[in-house]
């Protein structure tokens, strides 16, 4: 049998070889002479001869070999692994499985002094354990999780045990581990409800501080974008002017934002040598470094690979408000972004976490070092390689602007700008997220028949992205329905990829094997052009995650207890579900297909309102009691929400009808009365603004003749029409300002003479 072996480097007191057996070769003959021998065939399982049971994944026999190898439990392990894979059970649920025993024994055996598993039991181990009789300082979610893993694959291999003949039985009870018996399970359902409680309550006081700002957020980071790719384009040309021996170095520059300007940012591109000779800096340096740097290299050696960018200051221009500059010029100069996080003395690194965590960054694990920004992939939130992040490193203690890499800040907004578009209009997973490919099989183009009597005919064009879901275990990919926006970013960001790889018209985006770190790559082996990616490697959900952290960083959520909330993909999935059903007023039903989920109180749960909704509705019942009530009215809807649930709707209801304002996506029965202002089944059109303003305008006619009549309901009904004509208006209003921000150019200006220090 072949074996693939890879290599690797370790330091044991010093540099040794390693051979590694690369996880995908390893089969379960690789057991054999570390597990007892009835383990490598276990009946009714992949390693039965007699059968046609699933085999136990290769990446599952890796964590086993590496890790559980002289282990006392490898034996158990084992047979749990070979049970819930014949019970086809998901790899990563396997997986996990085992980690968490392993790490739990791990601690436990010790503690107890066992070095037998056959000394392992419920009463005097397991019990105590749980019930925080021991000195194990695991916190209540990990004694839960474990609680709930032990339960779960001890149940399971039980009822395979109990399937088996008594002489098999016989020969595989050593093996088993002791069950929790029912009754005594029934004492800790109380702490695991409570856990569980604890789990949602927290997750619900974060959703609830984030679907007040869904809108806001989304649109902040729509500007962010626009702002750094002028930046990034101002930065283009100023590279096309630098000379190809690099005599003109240090070029300045400067550009303005906003249209009328509002801000003008002074800008310099550097490399090292100009940098290092610069009057102001060459104190700074030493004798060799300077000696080094008036070296004259032949031009054919320098490229532009070595530049930099410093921008030196940001000017306001319309009054004397502070300049807004760039968002994440802190996070450059606190040194936060990549592996910088780790780089310094004990006292620097200690100062970068605690700066780290006033943000909020870390939650409540106050133990482990935290690194937000560190996207474990080259070129992105950091330099683009690890010599120019010495050299920028050295620079930046020395000048008096901000050295920003703007290649990687412009390819991690990109990646991060389309995953918050994606997750925030389809409420998807980070797993279904990061298959998006451009493969036809994945981006669907659909072509519908124009509606029945419109004036406009042409044929309606929509996409849909086709993901395989969790919990899916065939292979049939699910519909999750894309707007103009998201269709656009896609487009985006494949433009980026292309100019990344120096790709030519017409040439395809590199085929990528999936994130081999994540739970679910054991589902998608074939190699795939996946937008997701850079530098030939797959993201995985840490480096999205980075990104869409680096692009919201310094947008303050609070609970209602004032504890900072960090944006998370699933957390932003709980804020669309309870948007959408709370403030939107789609069915429940619906939704729960949206997020693809079978269970309805599972999607009631994520759709619930916080306990500080709760209370303001009550409040405001209580004020306006004879009054419709708008559920938090002051949310602007998004119109890209909108859209979004316009082009998904259609796959279910059918056409498109025009209303007053937008264009209606229901075609059954009216749920809203015919009342189409705000209608949760209606897309707004910016074009139809004026249809909404004659609607404004006739509300407030009619407010003013109820309240002559003393007509108070009806005077009621007719405020609350004017609010949702606001509200409206407002969207329509959002919608244009971001996309016109998105058409300015930068208008960059180079000046012969350096500019002021």
């Amino acid at each position: 049998m072949s074996q693939t072996f890879r290599f690797s480097t370790a330091w044991e007191g010093g540099s040794r070889m390693v051979w590694k057996k690369d996880e995908h070769a390893y089969t379960w003959n690789d057991l054999d002479g570390h597990v007892a021998p009835e383990i490598l065939c276990v009946p009714r399982t992949g390693s039965d001869p007699t059968g046609t049971w699933p085999k136990v994944h290769a990446r599952v026999l890796g964590y086993v070999m590496r890790n559980v190898r002289g282990k006392p439990w490898i034996d158990h392990l084992a047979l749990i692994a070979a049970v819930m894979t014949a019970q086809r059970r998901d790899v990563g649920t396997v997986e996990g499985t085992l980690k968490m025993l392993h790490q739990r024994f791990s601690c436990l055996f010790p503690l107890f002094a066992l070095d037998d598993v056959r000394q392992w039991a419920i009463e005097p181990h397991l019990v105590s354990y749980l019930r925080g009789e021991v000195e194990a300082r695991d916190t209540l979610a990990t004694r839960m999780g474990f609680f709930r893993r032990y339960m779960s694959a001890t149940k399971l291999v039980t009822s395979w045990w109990d399937f088996l003949p008594q002489a098999q039985q016989n020969v595989y009870r050593p093996f088993v581990l002791p069950a929790l018996n029912p009754f005594l399970a029934e004492e800790f359902s109380p702490m695991k409800k409570a856990w569980v409680s604890q789990q949602q309550t927290h997750r619900k006081a974060e959703t609830e501080a984030v679907v007040p700002a869904f809108t806001a957020l989304r649109a902040e980071a729509h500007v962010r974008f626009n702002r750094l790719h002028r930046l990034w384009q101002a930065y283009q040309q100023a590279v096309k002017q630098v000379f190809p021996d690099h005599s003109n170095l240090p070029l300045p520059f400067s550009y303005e934002e906003g249209d009328p300007p509002v801000e003008r940012l002074q800008c310099r591109i550097w490399d090292r040598r100009s940098f290092v000779l610069f009057p102001e800096h060459i104190h700074h340096y030493c004798k060799t470094a300077v000696k080094r740097a008036r070296r004259q290299r032949p031009p054919e050696e320098r490229d532009h690979h070595d530049l930099f960018l410093e921008i030196i200051d940001v000017e306001r221009l319309d009054g004397n408000a502070p300049p807004e500059g760039f968002w994440f010029t802190d996070l450059l100069k606190q040194g936060v972004l990549g592996k910088k996080i780790r780089v310094g003395t004990p006292e620097e690194i200690a100062a970068k976490q605690a700066w780290l965590r006033a943000w909020g960054y870390g939650e409540d694990d106050q133990s482990e070092p935290v690194a937000p920004f560190d996207v474990r992939h080259p070129g992105r939130l950091s330099w683009p390689d690890a010599s120019m992040g010495r050299i920028t490193q050295e620079a930046q203690a020395r000048c008096c602007g901000t050295l920003v890499p703007v290649e990687s800040l412009y390819a991690a907004t990109t990646f991060g700008l389309l995953a918050l578009e994606l997750l925030t209009t389809t409420g998807m997973r980070m797993n279904e997220l990061m298959q998006v490919s451009l493969l036809p099989e994945c981006l669907v183009r659909l072509i519908d028949d124009a509606p029945p009597g419109a004036t406009d005919q042409t044929p309606r064009i929509r996409y849909v992205l086709r993901l395989l879901p969790k919990g899916e275990r065939t292979d049939k990919r699910h519909h999750y329905g894309i707007g103009r926006d998201g269709l656009q970013l896609i487009e985006q960001t494949g433009h980026l990829l292309c100019d990344h790889y120096h790709l030519q018209p017409g040439e395809p985006l590199p085929r990528v094997q999936f994130a081999p770190r994540h739970s679910r790559s054991h589902r998608f082996e074939e190699k795939m052009p996946y937008i997701f990616q850079y530098h030939q490697q797959h993201l995985d959900d840490i480096a999205i995650s980075a990104c869409l952290r680096f692009l919201l960083h310094g947008l303050s959520f609070q609970t209602s207890e004032g504890a900072p909330v960090i944006l998370k993909p699933h957390l932003l999935r709980h804020a669309f579900a309870t948007f959408a059903v709370q403030v939107e007023g789609v069915p429940l039903d619906l939704v729960a297909e949206w997020l693809k989920q079978k269970n309805l109180d599972v999607t009631r749960y994520y759709s619930k309102k916080g306990q500080q909704d709760v209370a303001e509705e009550h409040a405001s019942f209580v004020e306006r009691l004879a009054t419709e009530i708008n559920v938090r009215e002051a949310i602007v809807r998004s119109p890209e929400e909108v859209r979004q649930l316009a082009e998904q709707a259609r796959q279910r209801v059918g056409t498109l009808v025009p209303v007053c304002g937008g264009e209606c996506t229901f075609d059954g029965w009216c749920h809203n009365q015919f009342d189409c202002i705000r209608c949760p089944s209606k897309a707004p059109e910016p074009e139809k603004r004026y249809q909404v303003e004659e609607k404004q305008r006739w509300a407030e006619e009619r407010l003013a003749y109820y309240e002559r009549e003393g007509l108070v309901l009806e005077a009621e009904k007719m405020r609350h029409l004017l609010r949702n004509c606001s509200l409206e208006l407002r969207e329509m209003e959002m919608m244009d300002a971001y996309r016109k921000d998105e058409n300015q150019v930068a208008q960059v200006k180079f000046y012969p003479r350096k500019l002021k220090e």
